[in-house]
């Protein structure tokens, strides 16, 4: 009897918020991530990371001065890592029996 595949689940954040439409591997292709960590809750961590990185070189592009841009930067991941969590933890609430 062939294994029968499940679904693949999708942790990226839009997905964790309720949007149905929101597929791992194509967060991973938009943001240039490694995917190995599509349909995985490192997803999210590897598209923080890479929005802190691209925020900073962007702030001090347009003239921040670098200390300020990383802490700009670390101010909207920590948000986006907040965010994440929260989504998490709802989910996980909705799985509870």
């Amino acid at each position: 009897m062939p294994s029968q595949q499940l679904p693949l689940t999708n942790y990226n954040i839009f997905a964790l918020q309720g949007d149905d439409t929101a597929d791992d591997m194509d967060v991973v292709e938009t943001m240039g991530l490694d995917p190995k960590v599509a349909y995985t809750p490192d997803i999210n961590t590897a598209a923080i990371r890479k929005m802190y990185n691209e925020n900073v070189d962007s702030y001090i592009a347009n003239g921040m001065d670098e200390e300020a841009a990383r802490n700009l930067a670390k101010f909207h991941a920590d948000a986006a890592t907040a965010s994440v969590e929260a989504a998490m933890r709802r989910q996980m609430q909705d799985f509870q029996l």
